[in-house]
């Protein structure tokens, strides 16, 4: 019996040692809860049941209630069983406290066959993300302007990557245009190709990056979704400052705008775990990015995690930028919301915090 019903049984001893135990020691006995010794004895001195009760296996307490409930005590039963669904849990927190918490993958494409496509501002962002990841004890590495069918080889390498054994998690960062057709998100290479963003995670699951399993993946992904402006909602105090407005010569999206290929739906998913992907903007949405200091989403990220990750965890930190992105609106008035998706994840990530296992409280 597991500690947390060993201690719901101790809480009302009082309650159960007024229930005739004539009954429900006979049942005990065809149940086979109890060594044949431990009936004599139980027989011989009726106090220790309960004490007795609570040094059995894993299925002593079920089949304990179910007892209770053939012997007209379903009251005291319903009470027993509504506490041992309220089981009080600390956090887990996964490991991520080694010297070199990780290895971090930054693909950023800045300069695109079609020169209209090119991402300013680029160069901010690798800058500021790579300091903020190495700061972090990360293993950065960066990967400029690439072709799709290069962005998938370097993705399949480092998923592969035997240094991943040794290390407590990574990060993968790309940040290029982007869109979405039948509901599956997709980014561009220099060639503008597409890959699917789901076929990324697939290359990071538990079957294809075993040296992973266990630990956080996490995924960062600024690029445009889709052709939609989100324009908010109107309120009385909702007249943007100066200061908040992007300028419009120095302001773009990381949206594509050219013609769909045809694509195949016969498509698998295995299971995903441990992973949490952070969008730069909502599905079917564009994304912003301001080209002195650099993407939305990467200007709010940074400043976040490098104030607050001491004290706070990932997904704690994420909802600190959704809120100072709330604060943005571009120059034609609008806004962009974060997204933030998670694949089995089982813990929290911190960043400043030795791992912890899920138990009792």
């Amino acid at each position: 019996m597991d500690k947390h019903h060993r201690e719901i049984i101790q809480n009302h001893k009082d309650i159960l040692s007024e229930i005739p135990l004539d009954e429900i020691l006979s049942l005990a006995e065809d149940f086979k809860i109890f060594t044949n010794a431990m009936l004599e004895d139980i027989k011989q001195d009726k106090t220790i049941f309960y004490d007795e009760l609570c040094t059995r296996g894993p299925f002593a307490f079920g089949l304990f209630l179910h007892i209770l409930k053939i012997t007209q005590c379903g009251d005291l039963a319903a009470i027993l069983e509504k506490e041992s669904t309220l089981k009080k849990l600390s956090p887990f927190y996964y490991g991520v406290n080694s010297v070199n918490k990780g290895l971090c993958l930054i693909i950023i494409n800045e300069i695109f066959d079609d020169k209209k496509k090119n991402r300013k501002g680029s160069k901010v962002d690798a800058s500021r993300l790579k300091y903020l990841f190495e700061s972090l004890h990360f293993d950065v590495e960066t990967e400029w302007n690439k072709e799709t069918e290069q962005i998938e080889s370097i993705l399949k390498e480092f998923a592969v990557n035997p240094r991943l054994r040794n290390v407590d998690s990574c990060i993968v960062y790309i940040l290029t245009h982007g869109d979405r057709f039948n509901n599956r998100d997709y980014i561009i290479g220099t060639n503008e190709v597409k890959l699917f963003v789901d076929e990324i995670y697939t290359m990071f699951n538990n079957q294809n990056c075993p040296l992973l399993k266990g630990k956080p993946k996490m995924f960062f992904i600024q690029a445009c979704r889709g052709p939609k402006e989100d324009y908010g909602v109107k309120t009385d105090n909702s007249k943007p400052q100066k200061e908040e407005l992007e300028s419009a010569s120095l302001s773009s999206t990381d949206a594509v705008g050219f013609l769909n290929a045809e694509i195949s739906e016969n498509i698998l998913y295995p299971t995903m775990s441990d992973m949490v992907i952070v969008h730069s903007t909502l599905p079917s949405y564009k994304s912003r990015k301001n080209h002195d200091t650099g993407s939305w989403l990467c200007d709010d990220l940074v400043n976040v995690i490098s104030n607050h990750y001491k004290n706070y965890d990932l997904l704690t930190m994420l909802t600190f930028v959704c809120s100072r992105m709330q604060d943005r609106v571009s120059v034609d008035q609008t806004k962009q919301t974060i997204h933030v998706e998670t694949f089995g994840l089982t813990g929290l990530i911190h960043f400043n915090r030795k791992a912890s296992k899920l138990k009792d409280i």
